[in-house]
C-alpha cells in the first residue's frame, strides 16, 4: 500500500476549546483522528470557526467574524443561516472559502510532496461546489484531479427540500437552483462518491439529486469513539457520585419552579441527548416524562443533555416546569463527550424520539456504554435499533397516540430492568459494528471502487 493523502472540508466547527459542535462537525473530527491513525495516510483538513485556533499543521480554521452559517433554521451554536445572507454577503463567503481551500490543498501537497488521494466535502452544498471549482482549475492548468467524495448531511437536504417544496417563505428556491445550474450533482462527473449515514438519507438525496447515479452512492453507518463511550465510562464513581457532579444549564429568562440540583437518589434514569429542534420531539419525552416519573417513588429522572436558541430554550423550560409541573427532569445544556459517556454509562434506557432522524448518533453512543435505547419508527434507528438492543416507537400522525406508546415502551424500558436484559447486546452490537475506524475504511474501499469503475 503506498502513501495516501488525504483532505476534508467541512461545514461546521469541530467539538475543540469550549466550543460545542453539531452532528457533522463531530463526524469530520472523528474521521480527521481516523484517517490519521490508518498507516501510510495523512489527513488535513478545514473547517470554520468564530473563535477556535490551531497550531496543528494539519489543521486549519477559516476564521469567520459571526458565526458559524446553517442550513436549518435550528443549532446548538448558530442562528445565522445561508438564507439570511445577501447575495453579495453569500459570494463573498464562498470567494475566501475557495481560497483558503486552495491555499489548504497546495501547502499539504507541498508538505507531503504528492497530489491529494481523496478530497472529502461535508454537506452536499457549498463544499462540493467549492471542491469541483478546484477541480475545474487544476484541469485547466494540466493538473490531475482529485476524486472528491461528499458526505451528506441531514440539515443541507433539510434546506434543499424545502426550497424543492416551496412552501416555506424562510426557504426562497435559491440554493438548490445553483446546485442544478453548475451541474455539481448531475452525474458523476463532477462528484465521483456520495455518502450518506443512513438510507433514508441517500433516498433523500436521489429525491433532490435524482440525476446522481445511484451506483455511486455509499452507505456509511456513522462510528462512534470506542475509547471514549464505554459501559466503563463512570469509571469507580456511582451513579450516586456521577449525578452529584452534574450542575443544571438555566433559561434566558429562568423559571421559578425549575429544580436547583439533581436528585443523587435517583433508582432510574432516562437521558435524552439532542438539540432542541421541533423534530427531536423533546416536548414529546417531557409530556412522557410527566407520567413516568411519579412511577417507582418518585425516583425516575430525566437527563436532557443539549440546548437550542433561547426562545427554545426557554419554551420548553416553560413546558417541563411550569406547564407540566415536571420536578425531577433536569437541563443539563450541551456537554462534552465525557460527561455524555458518564451520564450514558449510569442510565437506565436512552431515550430519543426524532422524526426521521438522520441516522442517530447518539442512539449509538449510548449503546457503547451498555445502556439501551428508545427511537422512533422513522429514519436512521430503523438501520440499527433492534428488540435486542432497545426499541421503537410507531410512527403516528396522531399526537397523543405516540405520546401514549412513547410513554408505556419506557416504562416497559424501566420495570423489566432492559439495562441488564438488553444493555449487553446493545454494547456488543454497537461494538462491532461502528467503529469510527471501520467507517472510514470502508468509505476508501467503496470510494476507489468508484474511481476505478
Amino acid at each position: 500500500m503506498g502513501k495516501r493523502l488525504f483532505f476534508q472540508l467541512g461545514t461546521n466547527n469541530w467539538q475543540r476549546e469550549g466550543e460545542f459542535a453539531p452532528g457533522s462537525g463531530i463526524l469530520h473530527e472523528s474521521h480527521h483522528a481516523a484517517y490519521n491513525r490508518m498507516q501510510e495516510t495523512r489527513a488535513y483538513s478545514v473547517y470554520p470557526s468564530t473563535t477556535q485556533t490551531s497550531d496543528d499543521p494539519l489543521v486549519r480554521i477559516f476564521e469567520l467574524n459571526h458565526e458559524v452559517p446553517i442550513c436549518e433554521s435550528v443549532s446548538p451554536v448558530s442562528s445565522y443561516r445561508f438564507h439570511s445572507m445577501s447575495d453579495d454577503e453569500f459570494d463573498r463567503y464562498v470567494d475566501r472559502l475557495t481560497s483558503i481551500t486552495r491555499d489548504a490543498i497546495a501547502a499539504a501537497e507541498e508538505a507531503e510532496g504528492m497530489d491529494v488521494t481523496m478530497a472529502v466535502a461535508h454537506h452536499c452544498f457549498l463544499n462540493p461546489r467549492v471542491l469541483a471549482r478546484l477541480n475545474a482549475e487544476r484541469e485547466a492548468a494540466g493538473r490531475s484531479r482529485f476524486p472528491i467524495l461528499c458526505f451528506v448531511h441531514g440539515t443541507a437536504l433539510k434546506m434543499f427540500a424545502h426550497e424543492q417544496a416551496g412552501l416555506d417563505p424562510e426557504y426562497p428556491e435559491r440554493f438548490l437552483t445553483l446546485m442544478r445550474e453548475e451541474g455539481v450533482f448531475s452525474g458523476a462527473e463532477k462528484i465521483e462518491s456520495c455518502a450518506a449515514i443512513s438510507n433514508e438519507q441517500l433516498e433523500k438525496f436521489a429525491d433532490v439529486f435524482g440525476d446522481y447515479p445511484r451506483d455511486k452512492m455509499i452507505l456509511s453507518p456513522n462510528g462512534y469513539n470506542l475509547n471514549v463511550f464505554t459501559p466503563n465510562a463512570a469509571g469507580d464513581a456511582s451513579r450516586e457520585e456521577v449525578l452529584s457532579r452534574v450542575e443544571l444549564a438555566s433559561a434566558p429568562n429562568p423559571v421559578s419552579r425549575a429544580p436547583m440540583s439533581v436528585a443523587v437518589d435517583a433508582e432510574k434514569v432516562v437521558v435524552f441527548c439532542g438539540k432542541f429542534a421541533d423534530w427531536k420531539r423533546l416536548d414529546a419525552l417531557l409530556e412522557a416524562a410527566s407520567h413516568y416519573e411519579n412511577d417507582d417513588a418518585g425516583k425516575t429522572v430525566t437527563l436532557v443533555i443539549g440546548s437550542g436558541p433561547d426562545s427554545a430554550v426557554d419554551r420548553y423550560h416553560q413546558l417541563a416546569y411550569e406547564t407540566l409541573g415536571l420536578r425531577n427532569t433536569y437541563f443539563l445544556g450541551p456537554q462534552p463527550h465525557a460527561v455524555i459517556a458518564r451520564l450514558n454509562a449510569i442510565a437506565d434506557v436512552g431515550v430519543y424520539p426524532s422524526e426521521s432522524e438522520p441516522f442517530g448518533l447518539v442512539l449509538i453512543e449510548a449503546m457503547g456504554c451498555g445502556t439501551p435505547v428508545i427511537g422512533a419508527d422513522s429514519g436512521g434507528p430503523k438501520d440499527f435499533v433492534t428488540q435486542e438492543t432497545g426499541a421503537l416507537v410507531p410512527e403516528s400522525a396522531d399526537r397523543a397516540i405516540f405520546v401514549e406508546s412513547l410513554t408505556r415502551t419506557v416504562r416497559e424500558a424501566l420495570a423489566e430492568d432492559w439495562k441488564h436484559t438488553k444493555g449487553p447486546e446493545a454494547f456488543r452490537y454497537a461494538s462491532s459494528n461502528f467503529s469510527i475506524d471501520s467507517q472510514c475504511q470502508g468509505i476508501i474501499d467503496a470510494v476507489l471502487k468508484n474511481t476505478l469503475d
